[in-house]
């Protein structure tokens, strides 16, 4: 695909590129994205793949190929209308990897985040990772939000309360300083989640009597006052509560993403600089979230707080 050069005054302006497909489930990430569009002020764009490759071969079919395009514009251009205006841009790309064609376009553009569906086999309210969200969990260069089925029916939830994984980890930290500025751009309340798992941290030798026992607790209590230290050293402006749980992490988060409006996850600790890795917390989280889920990427630190950070501003003056 031969990108066309931004405009030279949109550069500093932050975008957000929606998947599209002609399905419901585009419905339920435009949905979403707009909400974050009106609150941090990025621009939109609306993007789809059609099935084409363009590397240059006998059996490419100039009229088939433009045929594809102008079908995939022609969808774009219908979900354009619905947003009444503003200024969304639109592209269809040839490409057979919809995943692929997403982050081509992200890294060229330099978009704070790209915003997808579900699978279309998902139940409504649950969200079923397809391949094509795998593909690009694993390997975007900006963070990415996967929204659950149902979210473009109606009127979506007013985004009152964002929560956020907290285990202790850089890539956690990561996504408390997002999870702040997102706080801050829609007025909300954190909840700063920790969850401990005694599963995980019993070795053989150690799995039974009063010295098992004392030794879990006494890890449970640190835990618990890393959280309230990490709470305490927030900004005061922003509304944040620690919420401690105890059990399996993925089982926990999914229960609190109910009690949520929008959840943020830390990308997995290894794997190359920047880019979204799911692991097998967050892979479970996005299967069963019952609110929409923003992974960021490894090693974004501050900056992936660069969406929102308009609207924080805005909050603050």
């Amino acid at each position: 695909m031969a990108w066309q050069p931004r405009d030279e005054l949109e550069e500093d302006m932050t975008e957000i590129i929606v998947g599209i497909d002609g399905s419901p489930r585009g419905d339920d990430a435009v949905a979403f994205a707009r909400r974050l569009a009106g609150v941090t002020g990025a621009r939109l764009t609306l993007a789809s793949a059609f099935p084409y490759e363009d590397w240059p071969s006998r059996a490419a079919a100039n009229d088939f190929r433009e045929y594809l395009r102008e079908s995939s514009m022609a969808m774009l251009d219908r979900v354009r209308a619905t947003l009444n205006g503003g200024d969304v841009a639109v592209h269809a790309i040839a490409d057979v990897s919809p995943a692929r064609a997403l982050q081509g376009l992200a890294e060229h553009d330099g978009a704070s985040l790209i915003v997808i569906g579900p699978s279309h086999h998902s139940r409504l309210g649950r969200v079923l990772i397809g391949s094509t969200a795998e593909r690009l969990l694993h390997g975007s260069p900006c963070p990415v939000a996967v929204v659950p089925s149902g979210y473009g029916s109606g009127q979506p939830a007013m985004i009152r309360t964002i929560g956020v994984g907290y285990d202790g980890s850089e890539e956690s930290r990561s996504a408390v300083t997002a999870a702040c500025a997102a706080a801050r751009g829609f007025d909300a309340d954190l909840h700063v989640i920790r969850v401990f798992d005694a599963a995980t941290i019993g070795t053989p030798a150690l799995m039974s009597g009063p010295g098992y026992n004392a030794a879990i607790r006494d890890l449970e209590q640190r835990a618990r006052e890393n959280l309230e230290e990490l709470v305490a050293t927030l900004p005061g402006d922003v509304r944040a509560e620690a919420v401690f749980a105890a059990g399996g992490p993925a089982r926990e988060l999914v229960e609190q993403s109910a009690r949520t409006d929008l959840m943020l996850l830390g990308s997995r600790g290894y794997g190359p600089l920047a880019a979204v890795l799911l692991g097998g917390v967050s892979d479970a989280v996005l299967r069963s979230a019952a609110c929409p889920v923003i992974v960021l990427p490894r090693g974004a630190g501050a900056g992936t707080g660069q969406l929102f950070a308009p609207a924080a501003e805005a909050g603050a003056s």
